[in-house]
Parts: C-alpha cells; structure tokens; sequence
C-alpha cells in the first residue's frame, strides 16, 4: 500500500516538475485521514465530516474560531417566532458537481435520510427537536412533519418547541446529499453505498479518485460559489494508525495530520517542535471527554455497581500524572465546560476495595473476560488501556483489549457484539452535543441507555441563549449521568496537533481554533489556503 502512494505522489512530484501550469500555480495540500473514515460515510462516521468541508457541505458551517456559523447552502435564514420556526432562503445559482442544479427538495431528502430509522445514522438525534422526529422513529410517520419546502429556494423547518441556539448547536452536523442520487437508493441501503467512494457535493473540491485505504484527491471546483479554490488539490492520504503520520509530518510527506484518533504523542512533541517547518500546538484543547463505553443491554453491565465498581478501581490521577504525562483533566461526569457541571459531584476516588465490594454485591463473574475495544494506536493511548487492564485485573475484572478502525467498530455496534471499550466524544463547544451518547433512542452511541429525566433537562437546555439559565438544566444532568454512570467517565483530553508551514492558512487556523471542533464540517476557508511562495 504504501509502496503505491509513494509512486503516486512521485507522479505528482514529476508532473509538478515537468511544469503543468496549473498546479505550479495553485498546488497540493497533503492530510492525513485515519482508515475507515471513508466507505462507510458521513451518515455513519465522525471523521468523515473533515471531507465534508471539501466535498458535501451543509446549510451552515460552524466557524473555525467556535463563536458562531458561516452560512453555506442556506444564504441566510429567520425565525419569526424565537426559535421555533426557521425559514431558510437558500443559496441560488449553486449546482451539484455533476451539473445538477441544488434545490431546496436536495435539503428535504437530506434531513428525512438523516432521521429515517432505516438508515440508522448515529447523527439522527441532532434532528430530535424537530416536529414528527418521535413519529418518524417510532413508524407512525414515514417522514419529518416539520420540514418542507416552501418553493425551490426555500426550506421551512418546525421544531417542538423554541430553541433559539438550534442552528448554531444542532445543524451545524447535518451534511446535505444529492437527491437525485442517492435518492434511488433504499434507505437501508446507504450504508456503505457506491456513493461515498465517489461523491458528488456541492463544496469547493470535486472527487476525483479514490484508492482504497491508500488517498482520496479532491481537485478545485472552479465554480464554488464562495470562489474557486487557489489550491489545486487536496490529497487526503490514508493511514492505519497514528506513528505512521507523525512519521510523514517528519519527512514533510503530508502537510496534516488527523486529528481523529489521537493527537500527536507527548513523547514525540519535543522533537517536532525543533523542526522549523512544522507549526506544533503542544496544549490544543480538545474539548473530548474520554470514558469506558458500557453496552448496557448486556447484563453484565446492567447493573450500576459494576459501572461504579470498575471506575473505583482505576488510579485516573495516576494514569494522567504518568502515562499522560499530565496532559488531562478529571472529570466525573458527561460535560467537558466546567459551567454546566454541578460542583457537589461524587468524586470516584480511587478505592479498589469498594471496587471489589461492589462487584461482589453485584454478583460479578470474574471468570468470564471481557471483549474490550479501542481506537487510538498511539504508544501513549496503548499504555493507558494497559494501565486500565491491570487496575481492573486487581479487581476481577478481566479486559481483553482489541484494537479496531472505525468501520469495524460500527460493525460490532451493528450486530449488538459490543461489550466494552474505551472511546471519547469531542463535544467542548457547547455540553448539548453529547447528546448522541445519552439520549433515549440515539442509537448506537447511547448503547441501551435511557432517562427520560435527562432528555428533559438536554431539550430544557436549549430554550435559552442565556447560559445562566442553561446552566441549571446542564448541572442537574450532570448529577444524574454522574450517579448512573451510563459511561464511566475518564478524564478530558488534550490533543496536541502539528501542521506544515507549507500551506498558508492551515496552521493559522488552527491557532485561532480555541479548541479541536470534532464531529462537524468546519468552515476553514479552504478555498483562501495555498502553497507558500
């Protein structure tokens, strides 16, 4: 594999040098995408909203510096009523990267394919304040009550109630697709579709190829509606693990590296920060709460002492003093922002005995292991699911770690095999996004877990732009999720990232960034980036 990247990037290389005055002109950004962000797509994978900044596009874009959104496909939008009606004018003159023209029937298709329960995409619950959400999920409707088009360039959207940050909070994660293609395709079947191996969208790069596990290219679209891209091509090169891409920031083989799946290690960031043409972030806050996944319809972990048990039983001051080398903050709950989290928290000290007495109140078979799966590849991430294995060992509980990509992590989602794991959830630009991990229904991160109560307090949270009043909903929820440990909550991460002085506007974007903004397209300004003169 790597054999034949390297023979692609030489013809790019000689292609370059024999004097193409095109790319001479504008260039190649190179970033590195983790494997399994691809085939599935983006109604199934987080780290496929990085091409969705490039490719597909939504309504709006959340901006790079977190305080508001770009309007995209929506040109501009209303609320006659404070938030419970929004009435999108859509952009005109956009065409899909076929020649079809965009229309507002391309966002009415879009919000349905995300609800429809058929498809079962994990970002469904960002349309769960929608009017008939309920009523499509349970089959006594076959679509969203509260979306139509009002005519071709307009899209009204109902909610159940007014949430005047609903824009800015929820769908900022919904891409929109192309309906006359992927509306030939049942609803069942768009998973891991044809399509998302050769996508047709409306943003500034046109695919172009797509060699499995090996690079995407994207080339510039001379007609974005924003302008045409003073880069010629991204090539998105793709790689198993997280050692291999600081490798290629080393020998400046790409010029990004993906932020999905670890950071750069803390063991490797002395070295990087001496090379001159390397921009690196060594405290880049990701805003991600990191826990212990529980598949909560299996029966043994049902039962919230052994939740509580396995939490007691790990040193987290110790896995984040040594292993992380101090780069983590405790945290005893869901919510990374420190506003929305209650003060009065149990603190879950580390306390094997209790551990073991719970588990034995619970009545814990210590004799079955447990099938544990992780993501991140790092050195330093493998040293902590070690350290975490041999404190749940000293208590009886017995892990048995399996690396996995993303798509075979959504595999053992799928068949309902998930037991165990150790994931994070970027979330820090507001605590209403981790609503996909809790909600009732929010399949399948939420793993079985349902509180009707907490439902309550996430859609109460909402109601108000005022964080004072948002505070209060947050905080009680917080109590809840930190005594019924739906997840056994970990610490926040931090993400030390590290970009190539190549490209001018990657690493200044990412310096303004107050934190990683992970799970939605971003607005970067891609089309303004370019290659250093």
């Amino acid at each position: 594999m790597r054999r034949l990247l390297m023979s692609f990037l030489s013809a790019l290389a000689l292609t370059f040098a024999a004097g193409a005055a095109k790319a001479a002109d504008g260039g190649t950004l190179r970033s590195a995408m983790r494997t399994g962000c691809i085939e599935m797509g983006t109604l199934h994978t987080t780290c496929g909203h990085r091409l969705d900044e490039t490719v597909l596009q939504g309504l709006v874009h959340i901006k790079w510096t977190g305080d508001g959104v770009q309007p995209m496909l929506a040109e501009s939008w209303k609320t006659p009523d404070g938030g419970k009606t929004y009435i999108f004018s859509l952009r005109h003159g956009v065409k899909w990267h076929d020649g079809t023209p965009f229309t507002a029937k391309d966002v009415v298709f879009s919000l349905n394919l995300y609800a429809n329960p058929k498809v079962g995409s994990p970002w469904a619950q960002k349309l769960g304040a929608v009017a008939g959400y309920k009523a499509f999920q349970d089959g006594s409707a076959s679509s969203l009550a509260g979306v139509k088009a009002l005519d071709e360039m307009t899209v009204q959207i109902e909610l159940d109630s007014a949430k005047p940050l609903w824009v800015e909070l929820q769908l900022i994660a919904i891409s929109i697709f192309p309906e006359h293609i992927l509306g030939k395709v049942a609803p069942g079947d768009v998973k891991g579709n044809a399509f998302w191996v050769n996508r047709v969208g409306t943003g500034p790069f046109i695919w172009k190829k797509y060699e499995s596990d090996q690079y995407v290219e994207v080339d510039r679209n001379p007609d974005y509606f924003l302008g045409a891209p003073k880069l010629d091509r991204i090539i998105y090169q793709i790689y198993k693990d997280v050692p291999p891409i600081i490798a290629a920031l080393e020998t400046q083989e790409v010029d990004a590296m993906s932020y999905e799946g670890g950071g750069v290690p803390v063991s490797e960031l002395a070295r990087l920060q001496k090379l001159d043409y390397l921009t690196v972030l060594p405290k880049f806050s990701a805003g991600l709460p990191t826990y212990l996944q529980f598949n909560l319809e299996n029966k043994r972990f049902a039962d919230v002492r052994v939740r509580q048990a396995i939490l007691y039983a790990i040193d987290r001051k110790a896995i984040i003093e040594t292993v992380k080398q101090g780069a983590g903050e405790l945290l005893n709950t869901l919510f990374p922002q420190d506003w929305a989290r209650a003060k009065d928290l149990e603190p879950y000290d580390y306390n094997p005995d209790k551990a073991k007495q719970l588990l034995t109140d619970a009545g814990w078979d210590a004799s079955q292991p447990v099938d544990f799966i992780y993501y991140y590849s790092d050195q330093m991430n493998v040293d902590t699911v070690t350290a975490i294995q041999s404190y749940l060992a000293a208590v009886g509980v017995n892990i048995q770690p399996r690396l996995l990509d993303p798509a075979a992590i959504n595999q053992v989602y799928a068949d309902g095999s998930f037991q165990m794991g150790f994931f994070a959830q970027g979330m820090g630009l507001d605590p209403s996004l981790g609503s996909p991990l809790i909600v009732c229904g929010a399949k399948p991160l939420a793993m079985g877990y349902c509180n009707l109560k907490v439902d309550e307090l996430f859609n109460k949270g909402l109601e108000s732009n005022d964080r004072a009043v948002r505070a209060v909903s947050y905080q009680e929820a917080s109590r809840i999720l930190n005594q019924e440990l739906p997840k056994a909550w970990l610490w926040n991460e931090v993400r030390p990232l590290a970009f190539n002085n190549r490209i001018v506007g990657l690493a200044q974007h990412f310096k303004q960034q107050p934190l990683v903004i992970f799970n939605h397209p971003v607005y970067n300004e891609v089309e303004k980036w370019e290659v250093a003169k």
